[in-house]
């Protein structure tokens, strides 16, 4: 049966033969609507709720996954990987030219101490000794970004971008992140970005959040 709206619609037109054609129309609609593809349900972990596509920057990307990242015992928060094609593979993604982001949903209270101590060790272990000792200077303004944050807690959203021809971007519950002097954050620095990716999906990355951000895992919908 149509909806009354479209009914007195059909009865409002002047002639039969308009009306038989508004009649055959609004069938076909009624037919054709069950196979209309559903619109894809947002990803739950955690109950944090991921949407399956975001706009950074002007850019459109997509969820290629989302993991659990554990600090011992603890979660830490849900990371998601934003990019502007779906990749499978660290190197296809490391490639990828566009705007990628890190996104962190924050389940735990941190300090900006806290914070930094946990950033420097991951990114000393996913760098070989030349590249650490080569970018001193990113990482000390990445440090000093990171103290500017105070503190994090549950229900915050930190993105940290790679912004082609601009650098490594920061937001803090979508508020840009500033360097010491009070600048914003822009580390024009590819290969700091690469080590921190490899940070989520390089081979010292957990196993479980590796293949969740890689898209090797199927993720809970909102809706299941």
């Amino acid at each position: 049966m149509q909806p009354a709206s479209v009914r007195d619609f059909i009865e409002s037109l002047p002639t039969p033969g308009e009306r038989r054609r508004a009649m055959l129309i609004a069938a076909a609609a009624s037919v054709l609507t069950p196979f209309a593809a559903p619109a894809h349900a947002a990803v739950e972990i955690e109950g944090v709720e991921l949407p399956e596509t975001v706009t950074a920057y002007g850019q459109k990307l997509v969820l290629n996954g989302a993991g659990l990242r554990k600090r011992g015992y603890f979660k830490a928060d849900v990371t998601a990987l934003y990019l502007p094609e779906k990749r499978t593979t660290a190197d296809a993604i490391y490639r990828l030219n566009g705007i990628r982001r890190i996104q962190l949903n924050i389940l735990r209270e941190f300090t900006s101490s806290t914070i930094s101590r946990i950033f420097l060790s991951d990114f000393k272990q996913s760098a070989t000794e030349e590249e650490f000792k080569k970018l001193i200077g990113p990482i000390g303004l990445i440090g000093a970004a990171y103290s500017n944050v105070k503190r994090v807690v549950k229900g915050d959203v930190v993105n940290l971008d790679w912004v082609p021809g601009t650098g490594w971007m920061a937001t803090h519950n979508g508020r840009q992140l500033t360097s010491d002097g009070g600048n914003m954050l822009a580390i024009n620095d590819e290969l700091a970005y690469q080590i921190y990716l490899r940070m989520y999906i390089g081979p010292a990355a957990p196993e479980d959040l590796r293949n969740g951000l890689l898209g090797l895992t199927k993720l809970p919908r909102s809706n299941d």
